[in-house]
């Protein structure tokens, strides 16, 4: 029953910053619950990776197939979550630790350069920026308007999320590298001088704090009413949001940057003792732990019944959420300080080896274009394929929906990254008419299917004389035919009219000759361009026709003695 609760609470907050399945800041939700409702990766395939200047400390956001993370090397990147190419990037003064937020169409996203900035999500434009006094290396919260964010000037504060103007901010005694989770109107946040701190989100009044045996770098996270959070005592609180009384502490080996994850009744966290903890979220007790190499730093996330979380070893690992066994792990090149962010079925993560991983279950689309085509009986057509793979996997083509006496051909037939085929339909001379839909199918190497569809109408070779255009040309002759009686009837010359049947008939004969000799596959702009043609002609043969006439009708009029004799 609390699992359907929090499934339905998770959906109804990401209402307000993207998709159910976007993963929009850090910990996915202002709560910092790390908690994903998208499905996610059973096993370590990269789908793609992307290199920046400098290492990656920060963790990446997710919204509307976009990535935003911050790098060392000053940038803060969008990137297409598909293929990892870049949007837009937008130059800070200093290295980017601060994880981003993606809330309205707008990134918050702090900087070592003091600043917190807020950008516009489409193309990275500057909206304004925040001095603080010192390193932001907080990741801002976004609730009801407000920006919740701290610095390393030992101040928490909240600006207006529209302008960036200062609404308040509160000053504790040391160091603020915590970032706010934000629940009930009421912001949690820990401090340096060893406090957590609940204080009012309209005002920035203390509400209560509570002093834990070290310095408080994890960052809370809120489910069920209660308060949980690391601290470099080596200790996991739990503590109760309203009062801010210590309900239990469970220890570990070691000092906790790590911020927790609670999900379904567990607490899961890492520690500097290189070992990740899932936790009775009741109790405090151990349900189970894992060795990793090294320390950890980075925060778990939580999504499909499995946990996912770096290591100083280098690796990021995906656990079973319910008993902590290794499903995979991937060795990246350097130490990975970056928490995992779990969006639309794939996991991304930074490190220091300065790359973003995306891993994922590969997939691909079909298109076709042109996506319809006309073709004679015993022609052939042809029509281009493509296969937009994301990540690494053989698709194989097959089309199918083909009349009888016709065969489908795509050359190549399969690939293992995006490709092109280029598909040709032959026909036989007695291939049945009309419209045809053919099916363009492709199945990948682990068995998923994409399709796309092409129409194809097969014409006989006498069809065209039933076809639009050629009312337009029986318009034209009626037309003429009419000028040809009303000239008859006063008695001018009664044979330039008949130049226009002669000029229908000749370009009947030129669409015929077309027809026969199979040009009529290009039929759509070649019809229209003789149609063209023949109205131009017509047009000018009558054009010189009347103005012969009213020359001669003219001359007529100004010379009278000569009519006289």
């Amino acid at each position: 029953m609390r699992w359907s609760i929090l499934v339905i609470l998770m959906i109804i907050a990401s209402a307000a910053v993207g998709t159910a399945q976007d993963w929009p800041m850090f910990h996915g939700d202002p709560q910092h619950t790390g908690y994903s409702i998208s499905e996610a990766p059973t096993d370590n395939t990269l789908l793609w990776e992307f290199t920046t200047g400098d290492f990656i400390y920060s963790s990446p956001a997710v919204v509307n197939g976009r990535v935003y993370v911050g790098s060392k090397d000053y940038n803060v990147y969008c990137l297409d979550e598909n293929n990892g190419d870049v949007i837009w990037f937008y130059r800070t003064g200093d290295g980017v630790h601060s994880s981003p937020t993606v809330v309205g169409g707008r990134v918050y996203v702090g900087s070592n350069d003091t600043r917190i900035y807020c950008l516009n999500a489409e193309n990275g434009e500057l909206i304004w920026r925040f001095s603080t006094g010192l390193e932001v290396y907080s990741c801002p919260v976004v609730v009801n308007r407000k920006v919740y964010f701290s610095s390393n000037d030992d101040n928490i504060y909240c600006l207006n999320a529209e302008n960036g103007d200062l609404v308040w901010s509160y000053h504790t005694d040391s160091y603020v590298y915590s970032s706010p989770a934000v629940w009930n109107g009421e912001v949690f946040v820990g401090s340096y001088d060893n406090n957590v701190y609940c204080l009012d989100g309209n005002s920035g009044t203390l509400i209560w704090s509570y002093k834990t045996g070290g310095q408080v770098y994890s960052s809370p996270a809120v489910a069920d009413g209660r308060i949980y959070v690391g601290s470099y005592d080596n200790n996991v609180y739990c503590l109760d949001a309203e009062s801010g009384d210590m309900i239990w502490a469970s220890a570990t080996g070691s000092a906790i940057s790590s911020s927790p994850a609670v999900v379904n009744g567990k607490v899961y966290i890492g520690s500097y003792d290189a070992k990740v903890y899932c936790l009775n979220a009741e109790s405090g007790d151990v349900v189970w732990s894992f060795p990793t190499g090294s320390s950890i730093h980075s925060s778990p996330a939580i999504a499909f019944g499995m946990v996912y979380v770096g290591s100083y070893d280098q690796k990021v690992y995906c656990l079973d959420a319910e008993t902590g066994g290794l499903i995979w792990n991937y060795l990246t090149g350097r130490l990975v300080h970056s928490s995992p962010a779990v969006a639309d079925g794939k996991v991304y993560v930074g490190s220091y080896d300065r790359k973003v991983y995306c891993f994922g279950e590969p997939d691909f689309a079909i298109s076709v274009n042109p996506a319809n085509g006309s073709v004679l009986q015993g022609k052939s057509i042809s029509t281009i394929v493509t296969v937009s793979i994301i990540g690494f996997e053989n698709v194989t083509l097959y089309g199918e929906g083909a009349p009888s006496n016709a065969t489908v051909e795509l050359d190549p037939p399969a690939g293992g990254k995006t490709f092109t085929s280029t598909m040709t339909i032959f026909t036989s001379p007695n291939a049945p008419t009309g419209k045809h839909v053919i099916t363009i199918t492709g199945i990948g190497a682990r068995g998923k299917v994409r399709t796309a569809i092409y129409t194809l109408s097969i014409a006989g070779p006498y069809e065209w004389l039933t076809s639009d255009w050629l009312l337009i040309l029986l318009v034209i002759a009626l037309i003429a035919l009419g000028i040809w009686a009303y000239r008859r009837k006063r008695k001018k010359k009664r044979w330039i009219p008949l130049l226009v049947p002669i000029v229908l008939i000749i370009g009947m004969i030129v669409m015929y000759v077309l027809d026969m000799v199979g040009l009529y596959e290009f039929t759509t702009l070649i019809n229209w361009l003789l149609i063209l043609l023949i109205i131009v002609i017509l047009l000018a043969i009558l054009a010189i026709s009347w103005g012969r006439e009213e020359k001669k009708e003219r001359r007529y009029l100004l010379a009278p003695e000569s009519r006289k004799r």
